[in-house]
């Protein structure tokens, strides 16, 4: 295979991850919003459930990429390097952002 179809699996993938982690970053948002108005928030037991969500939702779109391989064009490696590059990097930017969002207010 040639390096540019490697470029654009890992393109693909990459751009398939930070979807993904955008996912990720709404149901974040969603549950700190539910909880920003209560004077205790709901604890550890929620935020430790909120975690197991995200990890599933990452868990599924590494499923997704591995169950396509045969069906998608591109070279699998790149495209699983892509996609969790893009679970990690880009939802770590996303929850920086929803960090200063709420730590302002």
């Amino acid at each position: 295979m040639s390096a540019a179809l490697y470029a654009l699996g890992g393109a693909a993938g990459l751009a398939f991850g930070s979807l993904v982690a955008y996912l990720n970053s709404l149901i974040t948002k969603k549950y700190l919003n539910r909880n920003k108005d209560k004077q205790k928030p709901e604890g550890t037991a929620a935020a430790m459930g909120l975690n197991l969500i995200r990890q599933l939702v990452n868990i599924a779109a590494l499923a997704v990429v591995f169950f396509t391989r045969s069906i998608v064009p591109l070279p699998f490696i790149a495209t699983v390097i892509g996609t969790a590059l893009g679970l990690t990097a880009v939802s770590v930017l996303f929850v920086y952002r929803l960090t200063k969002h709420f730590g302002e207010q």
